[in-house]
């Protein structure tokens, strides 16, 4: 494959996964209209990192990730689902304890100044991509689908996927953070609990074999 199809092939690879509603997609609006566009952009540049390592690592093992994924897809689901439910209950006693330091007037300076920080929360969203084995997967099943034979079509695939990843979740948390200042606290509150209730039920459906 010659490095435009390459290219192209990984902007609608990237796109087509990027776009897909998820876990992660469900966090991270939550977390655009909770914390603002300036926070959601910097976490929605952590699952643009991840998407492009990944696509980086699916398009060198190429069909050979293809034959160790479906091998192991039990262990992989069974991983997956047990990650979204930690990240789910994890996200919700952190909103259960944060919402305990704001009515502990001497807390909530310090508190504030840790949870507002883009570096914190792109960290944060790389990490739990990472331990999505369901990332990895899907490009992984992409990549075997295509020739990649050399290392030029290679990055140029992994540069598609990484572009189209960061610009879908540039417009997804710009949008979901600047439509957070229309909506009130406890609609925020709400958002909160839904999407980490979400995340739980992803994760049963996994776990079931889904």
């Amino acid at each position: 494959m010659d490095p435009t199809a390459a290219l192209i092939a990984g902007l609608a690879a990237g796109f087509a996964i990027a776009m897909q509603v998820g876990a992660v997609s469900l966090l991270l609006v939550e977390t655009a209209v909770a914390r603002g566009p300036r926070i959601g952009i910097a976490a929605g540049m952590g699952v643009a990192t991840v998407d492009l390592l990944f696509a980086a690592a699916a398009a060198v093992a190429g069909g050979t990730a293809g034959v160790v994924l479906a091998e192991h897809e039990t262990e992989i689901r069974l991983v997956a689902a047990a990650t979204l439910a930690a990240i789910a209950v994890h996200g919700l006693a952190t909103m259960h304890r944060a919402e305990r330091a704001r009515e502990d007037a001497s807390g909530t300076a310090g508190g504030a100044a840790a949870d507002a920080s883009p570096r914190a929360h792109y960290l944060r969203f790389l990490t739990i991509t990472l331990l999505n084995p369901l990332t990895i997967a899907s490009f992984a099943a992409v990549a075997t689908s295509l020739p990649l034979d050399d290392a030029t079509a290679a990055i140029a695939f992994a540069s598609g996927v990484g572009a189209a990843s960061a610009g879908w979740h540039l417009f997804l948390t710009a949008a979901a953070g600047h439509a957070g200042r229309w909506i009130t606290p406890r609609i925020q509150r709400g958002l909160g609990i839904g999407g980490r209730v979400a995340v739980l039920l992803l994760a049963a459906h996994l776990a079931l074999g889904g």
